[in-house]
């Protein structure tokens, strides 16, 4: 990763500048921020350390900047490292590097893979929607993020299981049971009980109600690219008695304590702001006790660290389950709660309210079935987990460059096309040659070949933030940087050096945009035309 070896050459470099003022180097410098230059006549990549440290070392920011360039050493990556106001520290990536890192990405069929350095067993939970109705477009957010989350962090090298929750058991399912019995029976469905079209069509079907559902939930996850690793019944866990061996655990933890004829756990304890009935007076237990007893059948399976993907609406219920988390694991495991916010449909600029088939919320089926699985995935992935997110139908279906789907499938495209002109022509190129920037050393060429080159820093960060929009940020980055290169230059030259070296450029844009579409769960067309 690039922005590790400036990390490294600029401490080593910071060390050897401290070391010659006979200042003891403690300062921690793990979090100093290396970004990319916002313009390239301030070089590839930009560290603001003069700045940083300007108090600590009561120097200023330029002389710390001053201090550390010239203290760099035997440095091979870059043919520029200069300063620039008020203390930045700016670097040029050097050709002789790009050309070394474009082979390697090219030879290496793991670019990019595996390259943290802490790898953990992660247990990603996401949809886990009620087996109650068709799944809504809120739902179809979760999988899209659920999904391409699980693949950036299988790809930058943790061991994922990805799950659905079913919560098939309870008042909900007896009320969908009610409402199916009353179609059949031609009587009007309860007022509180399930409604839309899809409760008539279950309603001709044989088979329990909750698992006609849940099958057409996975089938459609099916088609939406999600595979799940297991489908965990809230019935199972029940059933196996695990919910009892859950509220023993923590009575025997002396976690309990019993008052006005219910009990109670203590989440105080573990930062929740107040303790939780977890049995009601009646008898019965909470919505909650399951969910605890199934967060402990997860680290029972050996999983200590947890993501939960869920809706906006269960801002309240982080802090419970993050207690019940510390609780069932001794303070072993590690939970982190992503609430995917609302979903708002439009097209054009008329909102999208209803469904016929639902009774409310528009069905995710609804949206894939009119504009397909790419684009829906693509759109519901735009925006951070954390911002809401306003999704234009009529947009999705563009065929232009307006649609954000449309322009990064269309530079994958435009690359197999390139190469089917190669064969057509019969011209020639050499697939083992090596690369070498020098041939074809224009602003356009030089800005894509250093592009692709942070894929592997992209990868790592995204997968460290949790956050998979800006890893389509770079995609389409990357896809704009491919079309600005096809403009600029003949690909197919007469020239057969230069066309050599270009063709070896595109494949390697190729590659990069081949991985970057499967993490994110789209797919790799290779004709649009």
């Amino acid at each position: 990763m690039i922005k590790k070896i400036i990390s490294n050459i600029i401490k080593e470099a910071l060390d050897n500048y401290l070391k010659n003022l006979n200042i003891d180097n403690d300062i921690n410098i793990e979090n100093i921020e290396i970004g990319y230059s916002v313009d390239d006549k301030f070089g590839d990549y930009a560290c603001p350390i003069g700045m940083r440290l300007s108090k600590i070392l009561k120097k200023n920011p330029m002389e710390i900047a001053e201090g550390i360039i010239n203290n760099i050493e035997n440095n091979k990556y870059f043919d520029k490292i200069e300063v620039a106001k008020p203390g930045f520290i700016n670097l040029t990536m050097s050709k002789e590097y790009i050309n070394q890192s474009i082979n390697d990405l090219l030879k290496n069929e793991n670019y990019g893979k595996n390259i943290l350095e802490e790898k953990h067993k992660i247990l990603v939970e996401y949809i886990s929607a009620n087996p109650t109705g068709p799944l809504h477009i809120g739902h179809g957010r979760w999988a899209a993020i659920g999904s391409a989350l699980s693949n950036l962090l299988k790809y930058a090298g943790h061991e994922i299981y990805q799950e659905f929750y079913v919560n098939d058991a309870g008042e909900q399912i007896e009320k969908l049971n009610q409402s199916v019995q009353a179609v059949k029976e031609g009587k009007e469905i309860p007022e509180d009980g399930y409604h839309g079209d899809y409760i008539k069509d279950i309603a001709k079907e044989n088979g329990i109600p909750k698992d006609i559902i849940l099958e057409s939930q996975k089938k459609l996850l099916k088609r939406f690219g999600v595979e799940m690793d297991n489908y965990a019944l809230e019935s199972k866990i029940r059933e196996n008695g695990e919910l009892e061996k859950a509220i023993d655990f923590l009575d025997k933890e002396g976690l309990l304590f019993e008052e006005d004829n219910a009990v109670w756990f203590r989440s105080v304890k573990y930062g929740d702001d107040k303790d939780r009935v977890i049995k009601k007076s009646n008898g019965l237990y909470t919505y909650f006790a399951p969910d605890i007893a199934y967060h402990k059948n997860k680290i029972d399976r050996g999983y200590k660290y947890l993501i939960d993907i869920l809706g906006a609406d269960h801002h309240g219920y982080v802090p419970r389950i993050t207690a019940a988390v510390r609780a069932v694991s001794g303070d072993t495991a590690s939970l982190k709660v992503i609430l995917g916010q609302m979903v708002r449909l439009f097209r054009g600029k008329e909102i999208v309210r209803m469904s016929k088939r639902t009774g409310d919320m528009i069905s995710l089926e609804e949206v894939i079935d009119e504009i397909g699985v790419d684009s829906t995935r693509y759109f519901l992935l735009m925006r951070s987990y954390s911002s809401s997110l306003d999704f234009d139908l009529e947009l999705a279906k563009k065929k232009d460059n307006d649609n954000p789907v449309y322009y990064i499938q269309y530079a994958y495209a435009r690359i197999c096309n390139i190469f089917f002109k190669l064969k057509e022509k019969n011209l020639s190129y050499d697939e083992n040659k090596s690369f070498d920037i020098n041939n074809i050393s224009n602003d356009s060429s030089l800005k894509l070949a250093k592009i692709i080159l942070r894929l592997p820093d992209e990868i790592y960060e995204s997968s460290k933030s949790l956050e998979v929009y800006t890893f389509l940020n770079y995609t389409y980055e990357v896809a704009s940087a491919l079309h600005k290169f096809y403009y600029d230059n003949i690909v197919l030259d007469e020239n057969e050096n230069i066309r050599q070296e270009r063709l070896t450029l595109v494949k390697a844009v190729q590659k990069v945009l081949g991985i970057c579409f499967d993490i994110i769960g789209i797919s790799k067309i290779e004709r649009m035309w």
